[in-house]
Parts: C-alpha cells; sequence; structure tokens
C-alpha cells in the first residue's frame, strides 16, 4: 500500500484497561495475510499501561494508528469515535482482549467485493 492510498479496511479496536490481553489482540492483526488495513486503536483513558503498548506498535507499523480520548467515553460511544477516524471501505471490530484468524480480513473482503450487496460478513 503506497502512502498515498487509502486502506481498503479499517480494523476498529477500542481498549479501556485491556494491557494483559492488548499485545495478543494486535498481533493478531498485524499477522493477516491480507495487508490492506489500517489498525485503529483508541484508548478510552485507560489506568494501566494499553496506551503505551499501542504507542509501541505504532512506532513500529504505519499502519497502526493510535488515538486517546481526553475523557472516558464508555465502550459503545468509544466505538462509536473509533469508526468516526476510519478511512477503510469496510469496517472491521476486534476487541483488545479477542484475536482475529490470520485469514479472518481476506475472508472478509472476498466476501464483500463478491457480494458488494451484502450488508456484514461474520469471519468464521
Amino acid at each position: 500500500m503506497s502512502t498515498n492510498d487509502k486502506p481498503l479496511v479499517s480494523v476498529l479496536m477500542t481498549t479501556y484497561n485491556r494491557e494483559k490481553y492488548l499485545a495478543i489482540a494486535v498481533e493478531s492483526v498485524l499477522a493477516s495475510t491480507y495487508e490492506n488495513f489500517e489498525l485503529i486503536i483508541v484508548d478510552d483513558q485507560s489506568k494501566d499501561k494499553s496506551y503505551e503498548i499501542a504507542l509501541s506498535y505504532a512506532q513500529k507499523d504505519k499502519r497502526v494508528k493510535v488515538f486517546k480520548n481526553e475523557k472516558n467515553l464508555g465502550d459503545y460511544p468509544n466505538r462509536n469515535k473509533a469508526a468516526s477516524l476510519a478511512n477503510g471501505k469496510y469496517l472491521k471490530y476486534v476487541d483488545a482482549d479477542d484475536m482475529i484468524y490470520p485469514t479472518g480480513l481476506e475472508v472478509m473482503v472476498s466476501g464483500m467485493e463478491k457480494f458488494p450487496e451484502a450488508g456484514i460478513v461474520d469471519n468464521p
């Protein structure tokens, strides 16, 4: 992906006090067989090291973009905030305490591109 191209997929990850799981979640996204994505991580004023962990990944991979809310928004408003920052045609939420299969984004994009009238593709 060149620097002028928009990513096709925006992977959205919100976090609040998930330092124990965040690295595994981020690494699962970065291990994707599909590479035309951005990973947007929005920290909701964590009191642990979640924000610092997220920043460390942004320093290593330009696809990772990290934001920190000025005040705690709560779960769903924070998800909406993450979506508002997305540049991709498709959105995929991956929770900060979850993982995605390496082929998950590839399957999603393939399904959406093959069936553009579909409103959602769920990863197996």
